[in-house]
């Protein structure tokens, strides 16, 4: 204890003459939150599989599955059939006894935007998308077909060159050393040899097509459905599997994501499958139908009582995973919105990362997940990395123990993994990286995005205070136009927020009931101004029965009255208002009206437009002074036993 204390004691003495020394530095932004991913459509999805295809990306052979990403460079070699789904919405269908290679996706070293294949034989449809604006070209060995237009064409080569050419719809142009014809729908081509003639067109009969040609009528054909409008346009044509796969709902923080139909309890992200050591990085791949889009573009999230979900994302990535490693074990977790693990509340994690452990000689392994370990022991020393202490400018800067850029692996070390180590090693895995983004961007123009991140100038770190971080961000930029999405997504927050799933958002009403009583305090102060006479106008409403009596002689004695009045210059509507609202007064209340009304006749020479609102409270006085006509007596005689005994 003595000699620790003294040796720690004497370190911070010499501290701060090294921080002097060094001098103010800002530090380098951290690779992990720089990097962003790569364009999707440079990369082609497996829709369709069935029977043995095989694929070689680069030394590497082995079987095609539906999981697998298509690159630039990739031979695919059948002997049973498939599709390939382009970012464009083009589809290649292909047949058996079929090679040929992926020699550039939309866009190739001299920048133009086309489609590259190359068809060594076999037979190929193709059935270009509805937003493409790129050329799709197949090279065969005795020519060229070109096609320029939105329309569809099957080609198909034999060992000894000679080629097939049919368009279904569309134009397309073939080419080769001697000559060029154009063959536009209906038609087709016949072509021998480099240098044979393309006079060889005629018409052919859609009815006269094989198997190969009614499956790949079906095959091509493009359906949308609710997932369309749910991802980014980049990735619509990826997501169509989703929809039978799993639900849409709506989530307040993430905007729409989707969940996940059939899976197991102890089921997570990047589970079910295996990793390739492909050239990107290592790779994930999974034979779940809708594996693709979910694990290569964007990232998954857990909440409680929800469960796990996926949050769709535009750039593409080997899989977006954190990798990490213990003595004897690798471990993956699924990375979340804000570039950092998921948390899982399940089983032996209980709130911790949700990590997939498995032990170093099992990574290389087909079906990893019967592999995987639940171990508390284990899963704690994942979530207890120290990570980098490495003081710089006074503060430490604690970095994460995980990796969350693609963790790139040779095929050596895939088949030797207690070599892979070396892969985590930072400086290895900078290199690496670097490696691979300028061999892609001069062999195929495939570039990898990444984030500013740098200051804009120097940073002042003052002994004792913790080195400065870039801010956390999310891992795409959502604010970009025809996301479709009804949600605002949150640019930071501290935390993983819980979002509340539901198929619409609810109504926030709770802020508007306490506001309620705030105006109905009020109310009592007008009430005894008008409300109370109102309620006494209403009051003497007549029934049904009599007030078929009133009208009749009213209005034939008071309109001579009206006429005889000094200096009227109010409007017949204007006079006739109080005839229509005497019977109602006079009714009930007539002997109390009839003595006082007729000695104030100057108040009725009141301006027009001060009548109106003086004939509510004041009329009734001017009412009571006029004596009552003759033809009313009989009538008051009886309804005034009331009246005068509350007059008296």
């Amino acid at each position: 204890m003595r000699s620790t204390f003294s040796y720690s004691r004497f370190a911070a003495l010499l501290l701060p003459a090294a921080i002097l020394m060094a001098g103010p530095q800002a530090p380098a932004p951290d690779e992990d939150e720089t990097y962003q991913g790569e364009a999707p459509e440079r990369y082609a999805m497996v829709r369709a599989l069935e029977g043995e295809v095989h694929i070689r990306k680069g030394d590497l052979d082995e079987t095609l599955s539906r999981g697998t990403p298509i690159a630039e460079g990739d031979v695919v070699e059948s002997r049973g059939r498939g599709v390939l789904q382009l970012g464009d919405g083009t589809r290649v269908a292909f047949g058996g006894a079929t090679r040929f290679t992926v020699a550039a996706l939309f866009t190739n070293r001299k920048g133009e935007k086309q489609v590259l294949l190359r068809l060594d034989y076999g037979r190929i449809r193709v059935l270009l998308g509805g937003q493409s604006d790129a050329r799709f070209r197949v090279d065969t060995p005795s020519g060229t077909a070109t096609c320029f237009d939105k329309g569809g064409f099957t080609l198909e080569a034999e060992r000894d060159k000679v080629v097939r050419l049919k368009v279904h719809s569309g134009r397309v142009t073939f080419a080769n050393e001697r000559d060029e014809a154009r063959v536009t729908a209906g038609e087709r081509l016949t072509v021998y040899s480099p240098q044979d003639g393309l006079d060889r067109v005629r018409s052919f009969n859609t009815y006269e097509g094989d198997e190969f040609d009614r499956w790949s009528d079906r095959a091509v054909i493009v359906q949308r459905g609710e997932s369309w409008d749910r991802v980014p346009s980049e990735i619509r044509y990826y997501a169509d599997e989703l929809d039978s796969n799993g639900r849409w709902v709506h989530s307040d923080e993430f905007g729409w994501v989707w969940q996940p139909n059939g899976v197991a309890e102890d089921w997570r992200p990047y589970y079910q499958g295996r990793w390739a050591p492909y050239a990107g990085g290592m790779t994930w791949v999974s034979d779940e139908p809708w594996a693709y889009v979910a694990y290569h573009h964007g990232r998954w999230h857990w909440s409680l009582g929800v469960g796990w979900f996926w949050i769709p994302g535009v750039y593409y990535s080997p899989a977006w995973v954190a990798w990490n490693h213990t003595p004897g074990y690798y471990g993956w977790a699924p990375l979340g919105y804000y570039n950092t693990p998921c948390h899982w509340g399940y089983g032996s994690w209980r709130g911790g990362f949700a990590w997939n452990v498995v032990a170093v000689v099992d990574i290389n392994l087909g079906h990893v997940h019967r592999h995987l370990h639940n171990d508390v022991t284990v899963l704690r020393r994942f979530n207890e990395g120290s990570g980098g202490t490495a003081w710089t400018g006074g503060g430490r800067d604690v970095r994460p123990p995980w990796q969350r850029s693609p963790l790139i692996v040779s095929h050596t070390e895939f088949r030797n993994p207690g070599q892979i180590q070396t892969a985590f090693r930072p400086e290895v895995h900078r290199e690496r990286l670097v490696t691979y983004e300028r061999h892609a961007r001069e062999t195929t123009g495939r570039e990898v995005f990444r984030r500013d991140l740098r200051p804009a100038g120097p940073v002042e770190v003052r002994p004792g205070s913790p080195a400065p971080v870039p801010a956390r961000t999310p891992f795409e930029d959502r604010g970009r136009a025809g996301a479709g999405d009804r949600a605002t997504l949150p640019r930071e927050r501290p935390v993983e927020p819980r979002p509340r799933m539901e198929e619409k958002r609810p109504v926030q009403a709770p802020r508007e009931r306490p506001m309620e009583p705030r105006p109905q305090a009020e109310v009592p102060r007008e009430r005894p101004v008008e409300p109370r006479q109102r309620a006494e106008d209403r009051r003497p409403d007549p029934a049904p029965r009599e007030r078929p009596f009133e009208p009749r002689t009213r209005p034939e004695e008071r309109r001579p009255e009206s006429r005889t009045l000094p200096e009227k210059s109010a409007e017949p509507a204007q006079r006739e208002r109080p005839t229509e609202v005497r019977p109602r007064f006079d009714r009930e209340e007539r002997p109390r009206f009839t003595e006082e009304r007729r000695p104030e006749p100057a108040q009725r020479e009141r301006p027009a437009e001060v009548r109106p609102r003086e004939e509510r409270r004041p009329e009734p006085a001017q009412r009571e002074s006029r004596p009552a006509p003759k033809p009313e007596k009989p009538r008051e005689e009886k309804k005034s036993e009331g009246p005068r005994e509350f007059r008296r």
